[in-house]
């Protein structure tokens, strides 16, 4: 490291948080092998790391007069697709940039253009850690592109000119499937990536003494079709026939011409095949493009109509690592094994079985070496044929699949020469062309030979009712709901588990919140046979893993059920909410809060337990469970005769449907009119025609009589559900809902008190299948709306209500005329009384209405981008906002000193906050005598290194260390001490830590801590 560079460091104050190039070529020891490797090819002279992850790559070229090892860095930095943002210091000199993004008429990366002021400012250490500089990066540099559908990425850049090659060469007429230009393209960068690999080839062929020249060289060799068909057959020798048969190839002279000239750089001209697309064949370096970018080549080769119609979805690569975490890494370790049998049931791009076999090849290194180059090759060629299989219904996935399985063991062989290497035949051996539900077919017999060891996929997200599903459901006698074919998937994978096999899944997670009867028996199927070792949901981030799909999904631990133990099990539940580093950074971060053990039964015993699961935590279950201890719910008054209940009309045809004349000349009111608390039509002459009366549903005439409460079935922006009073009485369509009566009208003014509480609106987002989990909230009508528990309020409190209830009315009408034709302010004060009232009549203590108040203003907004703000910032300027800081955090620090006042009543305890700009810390000093002020803003300590020492003698490097979570304030989200007349709290500067909710369980744990130290003490 040059001195340029550490005075650099020094200036940021970030030195001691970056690691340096150490003398072998490595960094950090918690970076990924495969990582660590391609960093050794990219040769930064400084990481910084963050969760495991290089987010800043330094380059000092001070002194360096090699202008083509500057260009060459630009090229492998945005190639290798992990780090961000690159420095590049030359002396005095300092320039940063976007790694993400290359200008190739500039030959480097997008340089940002920053004074040595604003590198200072931007990049200091609390800047880095606190995700400051991140959010700027993304504001400025990211976000712009996206929202122009404009591709930068070294993946996006590499799929789309793909794409570009691929339609280019297409023949609807005679290749509707495209089979010519995939095995065209796959062959072409199979070749590209054997270059850059530095693996030899034929020199008949291809020539040159270094990688530029020899791809120089095989850019004109494709000028040469009949040449490259040699290479191309002599290539099908050495690999199995995988990529470079079943294809009969043809180029014309233009093709060959053009494809020379795109893989050499050069930009096509007009009147040219390939003219207006960009090409980057020049810049890719194969050699450092993640092995998980090649895989998605299989994505890039499916046409859209085949991707819909088989409902393929890419698996994102750090999802992949975070399941083989937890099955491939834990079994090597634990079984000091190299090898281990998998089966992916869906094999897609082969990301899995790819992966895993790095995997086990690295086990393979560390327990018995590599140096016996001969013994090495034949070990890890029978690691690959023993331990992968899969089955996918596209043949072309299972090329690729094949081809990256290749590209790995050849990435571990020396020398690198395809004449020397020898490749395990896969296809129709290990790797089948198979529908997973097709019982006659080979592959069954394989797999249950092979007995693995873990079974992983990515199942396909869709209905499906081809034959060979239907016919498994049939013969099986399994009930799934909707033909959901995940659902059989993981019913379906029994078939190939032994007493050792575990399995893991990404699955669509609306088939585990769903509540029709349907999926109410497969999930108690699912739930008997297996125990479920872990259910991690990833709903909430939908359009952040799967940004194609938007769809929520979960991955599925489990493994076959003994005896009924699973009555027994205990599910470790983990759940993943919007936060920066997987916005950004596609990091995979657990919070502490969204961890939990909880007992397989519950999820048996109660629908909602899914919900809860996520959402929620051990209190909310006693609240839902106390709540539902009141057996008459709302559906009870439903009669159908007095009070009446459904969805609105939806029009049909007179062809299919008799004329329903009730409605016959009544007035509409349109979705769109239905409004909060109260609502009327903005069209007062629109009316029900006679052509309107032929409807498909909604054929109930008591619903369109009478006092009506409208009911819309979708949350407003996903964020609260549309409870109205109508002005008068209307005929609705579907999408709405209404509870109506002629003849009881005060028990629909007594429904209506209930359902416009925050009671009810907690209960409905907690028990939702669909609210804050799935594409569309849509709530159901009888098992979710209908389900609440009502309670009868006493003589007084009845009272309360309807006079409360008369007040809130009032404020909507405009003198004897009727409802106002604006939207008047609520009147909050009767709001409030009525959310008391019921309150009461359900004896919610302080701690529950904490709970409702969190989910209301916390976790209703967790699973949206556009309202993160609502989660996380704090309001200054306005008292009655209620995420006021000093207001939300006095009403956190409350709860300490009334909990531990119940607990040492002799003793005095006094608050003091420590509101700084990039955590806010509170110390809780315990006194014989009564301070003054229970709550102080102490003003003598003004920076985070003063504050940290003085409440716990803790150093800045103690509570952000980028290596151990356990460590880390911004990853943790909090770090807890005891002092001896004191103990202490560190979070975040976010309003949903500091929450009065929160309170509650920080209380308990330190509750927990001082008894198990008490008891230690009476024990010595």
């Amino acid at each position: 490291m040059g001195k340029s560079l550490n005075q650099f460091l020094s200036q940021l104050n970030i030195g001691e948080a970056v690691s340096f190039k150490k003398g072998n070529g490595t960094y950090s020891p918690t970076i990924h092998f495969d990582i660590q490797n391609k960093l050794s090819l990219i040769d930064p002279d400084a990481i910084f790391i963050y969760n495991n992850q290089p987010l800043i790559l330094f380059f000092d070229l001070s002194g360096n007069t090699d202008t083509k090892r500057e260009e060459d860095i630009h090229k492998k930095v945005w190639s290798f697709d992990y780090s961000p943002i690159a420095f590049v210091i030359k002396n005095r000199e300092i320039k940063v940039y976007n790694a993400l993004n290359y200008i190739k008429d500039k030959r480097r990366l997008e340089e940002l253009h920053l004074t040595d002021e604003e590198i200072t400012r931007k990049f200091s250490f609390w800047n880095i850690q606190s995700f400051g500089i991140w959010t700027w990066f993304q504001k400025e540099y990211i976000e712009p592109y996206k929202k122009k559908g404009i591709k930068k990425r070294v993946n996006e850049r590499l799929f789309q000119n793909i794409k570009d090659i691929r339609n280019a060469l297409a023949d609807k007429e005679n290749d509707p499937e495209g089979s010519i230009p995939n095995s065209l393209i796959l062959r072409l960068i199979f070749i590209r990536y054997l270059i850059d690999r530095n693996i030899n080839i034929d020199t008949r062929y291809i020539t040159g003494d270094d990688i530029p020249a020899r791809r120089y060289s095989f850019s004109n060799l494709i000028q040469e079709p009949d040449k490259l068909f040699e290479l191309f057959a002599k290539l099908n020798d050495r690999f199995n026939g995988v990529l470079f048969k079943d294809v009969d190839i043809k180029l014309t002279h233009e093709q060959a011409s053009a494809l020379s000239d795109i893989f050499k750089g050069e930009t096509p001209e007009k009147g040219t095949l390939f003219y207006g697309s960009d090409f980057y064949f020049e810049i890719f370096d194969f050699s450092i493009i993640p092995v998980e970018v090649i895989s998605g080549i299989y994505e890039s080769l499916i046409d859209p109509e085949t991707r819909d119609l088989q409902s393929a979805v890419y698996t994102p690569s750090f999802l992949v690592e975070y399941i083989l975490h937890d099955t491939i890494d834990a079994y090597l370790s634990q079984n000091n094994t190299s090898e281990c049998k998998i089966f992916e049931v869906a094999v897609g791009s082969g990301i899995f079985l790819v992966q895993s076999l790095r995997r086990m090849i690295e086990k393979e290194i560390e327990l018995h070496g590599n140096d016996d180059k001969k013994t090495f090759s034949e070990r890890i060629r029978s690691i690959a044929k023993n331990n992968l299989f899969g089955i996918d219904i596209n043949k072309e996935a299972l090329k690729v699949t094949c081809f990256s399985i290749y590209i790995a063991l050849l990435d571990y062989q020396e020398p690198k020469d395809i004449n020397t290497c020898q490749f395990p035949n896969l296809l129709d051996e290990n790797l089948f062309h198979a529908n997973f539900f097709d019982t006659a077919h080979p592959f069954n017999q394989v797999i249950n030979r092979t007995r693995p060891h873990y079974i992983l996929g990515n199942p396909p997200w869709k209905s499906n009712k081809d034959r060979f599903h239907l016919e498994w459901l049939k013969s099986n006698k399994k009930t799934v709901g909707r033909f959901e074919i995940a659902q059989s998937f993981l019913l379906r994978t029994k078939d190939f588990m032994h007493s050792g096999t575990k399995a893991a899944l990404i699955v669509t997670s609306t088939i585990f919140y769903n509540v029709s009867q349907t999926t109410r028996q497969f999930k108690k199927e699912f739930l008997t046979t297996y125990n479920i070792d872990k259910f991690f949901d990833l709903s909430p981030v939908r359009r952040l893993i799967f940004e194609e799909k938007d769809s929520p999904a979960s991955i599925v631990y489990y493994q076959l059920s003994h005896n009924n133990d699973y009555l027994k099990n205990i599910i470790i539940h983990q759940s993943l909410k919007i936060n920066y580093f997987l916005k950004y950074f596609k990091m995979i971060l657990i919070e502490k809060y969204d961890q939990k053990s909880i007992c397989q039964r519950y999820f048996l015993e109660y629908d909602w337990m899914f919900k809860v699961a996520l959402y929620g935590n051990i209190l909310d279950f006693n609240l839902l469970k106390k709540i539902q201890n009141n057996k008459k719910k709302i559906i009870d008054y439903i009669d159908n005769k007095t009070i009446f209940a459904g969805a609105g009309i939806l029009k049909g045809t007179k062809d299919e449907y008799g004329p329903f004349t009730p409605i016959l000349g009544k007035p509409v009111i349109e979705n769109a009119d239905i409004k909060r608390y109260f609502s009327y039509s903005q069209d007062p002459s629109g009316k029900i025609e006679n052509d309107d009366i032929y409807i498909k549903s909604g054929r109930i005439k008591g619903l369109y009589e009478g006092r009506q409460i409208l009911i819309k079935e979708q949350a407003k922006n996903e964020s609260e559900i549309v409870i109205s009073l109508a002005d008068k009485e209307y005929v609705f369509r579907k999408g709405v809902f209404a509870i109506s009566s002629t003849h009881s009208q005060d028990t629909i003014k007594k429904l209506y008190t209930y359902l416009i509480t925050d009671l009810y609106q907690y209960y409905i987002y907690m028990t939702s299948g669909s609210w804050g989990t799935s594409t569309r909230p849509q709530i159901r009508w009888k098992e979710e709306f209908l389900s609440f528990p009502i309670i009868d309020a006493g003589e007084k409190e009845s009272v309360t209500l309807a006079s409360s209830i008369d007040r809130l009315i009032g404020q909507f009408k405009a003198g004897d005329t009727g409802f106002m034709q604006s939207e008047p302010r609520i009147n909050r004060e009767a709001l409030d009384t009525i959310n008391h009232t019921i309150n009461h009549i359900y004896r919610i203590n302080e701690y529950e209405k904490d709970l409702i108040d969190y989910v209301l203003k916390i976790s209703r907004y967790q699973f949206q981008d556009s309202k993160q703000h609502l989660v996380t910032d704090f309001t200054f300027n306005n008292k009655s906002d209620y995420r006021y800081q000093k207001t939300v955090l006095e009403k956190y620090a409350e709860v300490y000193i009334r909990e531990f006042q119940k607990i040492y009543p002799d003793e005095h305890i006094q608050v003091e906050i420590y509101p700084l700009k990039h955590f806010i810390a509170m110390n809780f000093i315990f006194s014989p005598e009564e301070a003054t002020g229970k709550i102080t803003y102490p003003q003598d300590k003004k920076n985070e290194a003063e504050v940290l020492e003085k409440i716990g003698n803790l150093s800045i490097s103690q509570i952000t260390d980028t290596a151990d979570k356990a460590k880390n304030l911004f990853i943790r989200k909090d770090i807890k001490g005891f002092e001896q007349n004191s103990f202490y709290i560190i979070k975040p500067n976010e309003y949903k830590c500091w929450h009065r909710a929160m309170a509650w369980y920080d209380v308990a744990e330190f509750k927990a801590e001082i008894e198990n130290a008490e008891l230690d003490q009476l024990n010595m």
